[in-house]
């Protein structure tokens, strides 16, 4: 089942009215509406209301009967510059599982994830919820969060610049909107159970990743558990490597430049040719297994001149058999990383594989082709006001030179109020030393799919190689990475893309450790059983009515699935986890990266 199916069963069971009714009959649950609960420092409470949600079960999935609690707070107590919705769903009676879970959001958020809500609800957890400070008074959307002309009706929400010269919404946005919405979400439970939660769990994937090591960098005490997917935590590198590729591909928007949908599809389908099958999966897979392994030089593709060739430089083709000189160099820089003006690598390249056409409706270069500017750069305005243009990132915007190196100082270290905070140390979870929470006993679980669009897997790669290069005789105590090969940001893909991560389709058994990530974090934390690989499944057409078309295990960073060579490869139980060396082809440059 699809989770936008969870959504419309919060949406039938009249979750869509959430503030309780004039007369009606006061419960557990009502009861909490106008009532006040504690927050850190000048944080200030503006409303609660609480309504309770019958149970409704849709296409075989059920929710309990639970309370939905909605709430709006200002971090500074001045709600004209800071107010972050909240909203949180308390399983009732016997439902509840005795736990509570934090849930994170993607891109600006702007709204409340009522998926997320819908997802963990559905399992017996107490689940919140935050926009992030970004919805009522900025009316951002996932992808848009400010802009030089506002509020823009073709592609969703923002003021001019955004969150430009509001340091309580900046904080709101990068870490203070979820801490919270964790005390608020535990207090809650308190209330409505007469008891605290036995455990605490967060998971969020992309925006939500950055949420998660916020988190657990910042407020260690605050969960039990954490799974972080695809984490956005070198966020201001992260926009500004979105630019820096964005002009890579565009080459001043010159048609013999610009890499086309077909010039992705050629390079796709000769990385494939080149490389499926020779590390560890199946010559026949639409994905690479181990892609680091994959060197695969996009000059081979170039066009030589030679009679009855196709160049692919036709925006409209579908198809195309050679690349421009441009295209080649292009391709090359998606898969080399986004540098600075000085040849740094201010962020890591996409892998071998995630130049697939069919990544495009997740926002990566494929569905960049129609833009007339980079997607998520609505960030850049929050620290360079609405008169922002991506070219001035530029001097020269025919190629990555001039003032790349020194806009990211300046954005880094854009002063955010008083007190020395600065953009990144608000926005970037980059702290690779996270033994406080560690000490808590603590565990944190991360997964990225190899052919992410969005953010590269060797994001995730270069964290995980940056805490266990601080702690080499420790981290294998509260760490593990599983990288997903075939799978695209967050969910999707070609490969096996089902195993409890924040996406669609849903794995078979939630709640199983060997099934589900998020129940294999919750059977370390509470059973001290480390996972060693999760079992991941790909079903037909990414719909579970259409039924599996093959398993395969998620193994333990830096362990990579191989196929046995015996048996029925559309079975996990035929592949092992095999040794493998620590992935470091594509690593931050100092000054830039986890530290």
């Amino acid at each position: 089942m699809r989770r936008n199916s969870l959504k419309l069963l919060l949406l039938a069971a009249g979750m869509a009215s959430t503030t309780a009714c004039a007369g009606t009959m006061v419960t557990p649950c009502t009861a909490l509406t106008g009532g006040s609960l504690a927050l850190d420092g000048v944080a200030s409470q503006v409303s609660i209301s609480a309504t309770d949600i019958p149970s409704t079960t849709q296409q075989g999935i059920t929710l309990p009967a639970f309370c939905y609690v909605s709430l709006v707070v200002s971090s500074n107590a001045n709600p004209a510059q800071s107010l972050v919705q909240i909203a949180v769903g308390l399983p009732e009676g016997a439902a509840w599982n005795g736990r509570f879970v934090g849930t994170g959001n993607g891109g600006f958020a702007g709204s409340i994830s009522v998926d997320s809500i819908a997802l963990y609800v559905a399992q017996g957890y107490a689940t919140a919820n935050t926009d992030l400070g970004t919805g009522l008074l900025f009316n951002c959307t996932s992808r848009y969060c400010g802009s030089r002309e506002g509020t823009l009706a073709a592609n969703g929400g923002g003021k001019l610049g955004g969150l430009y010269h509001d340091p309580a919404a900046l904080r709101d946005f990068g870490y203070g909107a979820t801490h919270l919405m964790t005390l608020a979400g535990k207090q809650l439970v308190q209330a409505f159970y007469g008891t605290a939660a036995s455990h605490s769990y967060f998971h969020g994937c992309s925006t939500g990743g950055n949420q998660a090591l916020m988190e657990a960098q910042r407020f260690p005490q605050d969960y039990n558990g954490i799974v972080a997917g695809a984490p956005a935590y070198d966020r201001t590198h992260l926009h500004v490597a979105g630019a820096a590729l964005y002009e890579a591909t565009h080459l001043a928007g010159t048609s013999a430049g610009s890499v086309t949908n077909a010039a992705f599809a050629l390079a796709h389908h000769a990385v494939l040719a080149a490389c499926a099958g020779h590390d560890g999966g199946l010559a026949s897979d639409d994905f690479l297994t181990k892609p680091a392994s994959c060197r695969f030089d996009a000059t081979a593709l170039q066009c030589t001149g030679a009679s009855g060739e196709t160049p692919c430089t036709d925006p409209t083709a579908s198809s195309c058999s050679c690349l421009s000189s441009g295209q080649a160099i292009g391709m090359n820089k998606l898969w080399s990383g986004a540098q600075d003006s000085l040849g740094r690598v201010l962020y890591p390249g996409y892998e071998r594989g995630a130049e697939d056409p069919g990544t495009g409706p997740a926002g990566g270069p494929p569905a960049q082709e129609v833009l007339s500017e980079p997607i998520f750069d609505s960030l850049d305005y929050w620290a360079f006001g609405p008169g922002f243009t991506w070219q001035s990132l530029f001097a020269n915007t025919d190629g990555l030179q001039g003032l790349l190196a020194e806009k990211l100082r300046r954005l880094d270290r854009t002063p955010i109020g008083h007190g020395g905070e600065t953009f990144a140390s608000a926005l970037n979870s980059t702290n690779a030393d996270i033994t406080p929470f560690a000490a808590t006993g603590a565990k944190l679980v991360m997964y990225a799919g190899y052919e992410d669009p969005l953010i590269p897997a060797a994001s995730a790669i270069d964290y995980v190689n940056a805490v266990t290069s601080r702690d080499p005789a420790n981290y294998a105590q509260y760490l593990r990475l599983f990288l997903a090969p075939g799978m695209w940001h967050c969910s999707g893909g070609p490969g096996a893309n089902a195993f409890g991560n924040l996406g669609i389709p849903l794995a078979p058994m939630l709640g199983a450790p060997d099934d589900d990530i998020f129940a294999a974090m919750v059977n370390w934390v509470e059973h001290g059983q480390a996972p060693q690989q999760i079992l991941a499944t790909k079903y037909t057409g990414d719909a579970t009515s259409n039924g599996v078309a093959f398993t395969r295990p998620l193994c333990a960073y830096p362990m990579n699935a191989k196929y046995s060579g015996k048996g029925d490869p559309t079975q996990a139980a035929n592949w092992v986890c095999a040794a493998g060396a620590p992935v470091t082809n594509q690593r931050f440059a100092p000054p830039y990266g986890p530290q």
